[in-house]
């Protein structure tokens, strides 16, 4: 895939697989809190443990990749994570703080099968020194699962091999709430952190309607952004609008769901237009240092705007 290509580690899947640097040995920490809440100091200060000041968002999805784009996806993270000299020895490698929403899928038989955007801190916690962290929203009830060691929100594993996650819920009479839930806490969480020197970035790559709310959100917030392109969806779509002034497949998605629905056509192109406008809006006021945009699964490019930006040092 890469000259500097590192290879993905099944072991990483394993029941009682551990990040590599800070690991607690009573496991990952659970934080619970409710939205406009500041996170808990004790998630907080697992961010603190990272050795380097730095702290990258990774949003999105993987829906309509191809079976070599989905098989590349993990690599492509993990390759890009670390760059060596012309004797092979490590030059730079990511040590910052890594998060993102922290749900896993798993088999019939209870093994990690690592095929979502939301596993990738989790698995570079097992390459690199990294601080994995998550913020998930309660969309469902949370169980402690009897088949395997783990706890669920429904049907969705939380990834323990991090070193904390914060489930974010409306109260604890409440047990659903919207999957956007975490976004502006998390913002909020990254803002404080910029103001006390660190660098923030976030990493896009597919996703829909909240991939592209969480893109024009931090767009607006003056974070920086590498958007992944040929990763499909509302990525893609970003690219298209932003580069290009094709405004054609942002919101397409949303669009055909509520025309399948059988909605006015008439109500959903006004639904759309406003979104739109609020992203025109958005993007009136982006500096181009804002946004990097690589291409999939070319760890080589994706690695270089790390180095740019800082983020690996």
């Amino acid at each position: 895939m890469n000259a500097q290509a590192n290879t993905y580690n099944p072991a990483s899947t394993g029941a009682f697989a551990a990040p590599i640097f800070g690991a607690d040995a009573r496991g990952c920490l659970i934080t619970v809190k409710t939205p406009g809440e500041a996170l808990p100091p004790a998630f907080k200060l697992k961010v603190a443990e990272a050795k380097t000041q730095v702290i990258i968002r990774i949003g999105g999805g993987c829906k309509g990749f191809t079976k070599e784009a989905q098989d590349g996806m993990l690599p492509y993270f993990i390759a890009a994570g670390r760059e060596l000299d012309g004797e092979g020895r490590v030059a730079k490698e990511l040590s910052c703080a890594l998060f993102s929403g922290g749900t896993l899928n798993r088999d019939t038989d209870g093994g990690i099968m690592d095929d979502m955007v939301t596993s990738v801190p989790g698995v570079l916690a097992m390459h690199y020194p990294v601080i994995a962290l998550s913020t998930t929203p309660r969309t469902d009830d949370l169980f402690a699962r009897r088949e395997y060691a783990g706890l669920a929100v429904g049907d969705q594993p939380i990834d323990l091999r991090q070193h904390a996650a914060c489930i974010v819920q409306e109260s604890a009479a409440v047990n659903a709430g919207a999957w956007d839930l975490d976004v502006p806490d998390y913002f909020t969480f990254m803002e404080s952190l910029v103001e006390q020197g660190w660098k923030a970035g976030l990493v896009f790559m597919n996703g829909g309607d909240i991939t592209r709310d969480e893109i024009y959100g931090a767009l607006k917030r003056g974070f920086h952004i590498v958007v992944v392109e040929g990763s499909l969806r509302e990525t893609d779509a970003f690219i298209k609008a932003y580069r290009d002034g094709d405004w054609s497949l942002t919101c397409a998605e949303f669009k055909a769901k509520q025309l399948g629905k059988g909605r006015d056509a008439a109500d959903v192109d006004a639904q759309v237009k406003k979104v739109h406008d609020a992203c025109k809006e958005v993007l009136a006021g982006v500096d181009k240092s804002q946004v990097s945009i690589v291409p999939l699964n070319d760890a080589d490019a994706l690695r270089a705007v790390f180095i740019e930006k800082g983020y690996l040092v």
